[in-house]
């Protein structure tokens, strides 16, 4: 049963922190063998791509603000760091097919912060204060479908 205390930026920001862990942990793995970069690689992928696909269809497909323009004005800056992610993460995936060492590691660490801090300050706190309780309630059931394992 969810809990009073529940929103959309607790939930997020969790899932922030197992990213983060796992970005760690590829970062760890780049210095080690190929091997162990590649398995670090897959699995920080798969959480990363679940996680913009949790943001992109179980929350902003639920999302209808009553003030439009203002409700709105955060999604295109969104949507344009998504894609970002999404792009690198093809890179990337195309350096593993060619055995080769991440490209760019670290401006994408860096994107990546400023992202989650984007989402924290911003997008996840608009959305618990803007939406009614009930489609709250239906995206974090929505979220935590996505986002256990």
């Amino acid at each position: 049963m969810l809990t009073k205390s529940l929103s959309i930026l607790d939930l997020m920001v969790k899932d922030h922190k197992k990213i983060q862990e796992l970005l760690e942990k590829l970062e760890e793995e780049t210095k080690n063998d190929f091997e162990s970069m590649e398995k670090a690689f897959i699995k920080f992928e798969w959480e990363l791509e679940k996680h913009v696909f949790t943001e992109e269809k179980a929350i902003f497909t639920s999302y209808n603000p009553d003030d439009v323009i203002e409700g709105y004005k955060m999604l295109p800056e969104l949507t344009k760091q998504h894609n970002y992610i999404v792009n690198r993460l093809n890179n990337w995936r195309e350096d593993i097919r060619k055995k080769r060492i991440l490209s760019d590691f670290n401006s994408f660490k860096i994107f990546l912060t400023k992202h989650k801090d984007f989402e924290e300050e911003k997008v996840y706190p608009n959305l618990d204060q803007s939406l009614p309780e009930k489609e709250k309630k239906q995206i974090i059931t929505k979220i935590n479908e996505i986002t256990q394992k």
